[in-house]
């Protein structure tokens, strides 16, 4: 049996890709909407939209008026005083005029119009290291260079499932179609994923794991058996047969641990520089 192992390092680049560590900020923008003067669009929650954001530390959230008539962004709840609760106020902004506040600390800010105080909105702000949704990814390329397979899941969480995602594609990242495959996935050496007989008539499919017991890496494995319907004979399948990839999914690292990791995988990579395990950005 062939089998291309990407191993940890792979995964934890793939992490890096995703790390606050190496990215900017998401900032947001809010659209005043047209006809928000009125009441009415408090109903469907549309006289700012989308009437609740949610951005990092250090992110920015810029208003514009697309109404016809004037309005405030102004924090706090109307039913606590229309003067607001002073952590931002915008003043009175024009039609087609823009309006942006910086957030630097976590929390909900709750936010209104001191002339239409039907129209309210909410601004969410997390710890920039708080992405709970980032998703290590790893992508491999099969010995003849016919497919690519992607592993993606959710960082590992304690007494939680995750979901593993496995596409194939060809190198033009078209999905590539009636693949049979199997995945495993463990935890510490507990077996936390098996599934045989696998198969991906879209190029794409997603499985999930029992409970975690950690938020340990997960060691997941790839069998690619070969392309074909499941109700034909194995032996007429074409394409990659027998391949293992292999990935491990690792928790989220700080900054300043992040940073040195980079700088070692890369090393590793100038050296693994011909290697047809790549790294997916």
């Amino acid at each position: 049996m062939k089998t291309i192992m990407l191993g940890s390092i792979l995964a934890l680049f793939a992490v890096i890709a995703t790390s606050p560590a190496f990215a900017d900020h998401a900032n947001a923008d809010v659209s005043i909407a047209s006809g928000s003067s009125s009441p009415g669009c408090e109903k469907t929650d549309e006289c700012y939209t989308p009437s609740e954001v949610t951005v990092d530390v250090g992110s920015e959230v810029t208003w514009t008026n697309d109404d016809s008539a004037s309005h405030t962004v102004t924090s706090g709840d109307p039913k606590k005083g229309l003067d607001g609760d002073g952590l931002f106020d915008s003043g009175l902004f024009f039609a087609g005029k823009s309006f942006s506040h910086k957030f630097d600390e976590e929390g909900e800010y709750t936010y209104f119009c001191q002339v239409h105080t039907w129209m309210k909105g909410k601004v969410i702000v997390q710890a920039a290291h708080g992405d709970d949704h980032a998703v290590p990814d790893a992508m491999v390329m099969t010995q003849d260079g016919s497919m690519m397979a992607h592993i993606s899941t959710e960082p590992p969480a304690k007494g939680k499932e995750a979901i593993v995602s496995v596409e194939f594609t060809n190198p033009n990242e078209e999905p590539v179609e009636h693949v049979n495959f199997e995945v495993a996935a463990t935890q510490d050496g507990k077996q936390v994923l098996s599934a045989i007989g696998q198969h991906a008539h879209s190029g794409i499919t997603e499985l999930t794991t029992s409970a975690l017991d950690s938020d340990h890496p997960l060691d997941i494995q790839v069998k690619i058996l070969g392309i074909g319907l499941p109700t034909d004979d194995p032996a007429t399948w074409t394409g990659p047969k027998g391949e293992t990839v292999s990935a491990s999914v690792v928790p989220e690292f700080g900054p300043v641990a992040m940073i040195i990791l980079a700088s070692a995988i890369m090393g590793i990579i100038v050296i693994t520089a011909r290697s047809r395990v790549i790294p997916k950005l």
